[in-house]
């Protein structure tokens, strides 16, 4: 997991989300715009249409709960790059790049400086509950009355 540097991030939208955000944000985007812009799909669209859908649901998943990153509201399109054939993209081993994110992260936060951890903390979260029961919060009882 390096850096990525790419020179025309509209060109790569174009061809693979079929449309081109505004605004670039250092080699991400908002995930409002996903979500604004690929939000409905018609019975009518084509397969072209549906696999750019794919990849904006995609991206949505990993820039909005996989690998947030502190603004909780970008995406890097580093990650479009690894959905360019949707076919091979279940080959690719998504659990272990979460993994190598949420190690990364977390060797930063152990900097003095460093106060706050940003990507990946539901997976840590998910594994902290699962490997240490006392942290699993107290479920609470919902008591509906009846009038």
């Amino acid at each position: 997991m390096g850096s990525v540097v790419i020179g025309e991030w509209s060109g790569i939208c174009e061809q693979l989300l079929g449309k081109v955000p505004e605004k670039f944000f250092g080699g991400r985007i908002e995930l409002k715009w996903l979500q604004d812009n690929f939000q409905d799909l018609d019975g009518s669209s084509s397969p072209l249409e549906r696999e750019q859908h794919a990849r904006a649901y995609i991206l949505r998943l990993i820039g909005g709960v996989l690998m947030l990153n502190k603004s909780q509201a970008l995406v890097h399109l580093s990650w479009l790059l690894q959905l360019v054939d949707l076919k091979e993209t279940s080959q690719l081993n998504w659990g272990l790049a979460v993994l190598a994110t949420l190690y990364r992260e977390i060797c930063w936060a152990i900097q003095p400086q460093k106060y706050k951890i940003c990507c990946c903390v539901l997976l840590l979260q998910s594994w902290a509950w699962f490997n240490y029961h006392f942290y699993v919060p107290e479920p609470t009882t919902l008591i509906l009355s009846h009038s």
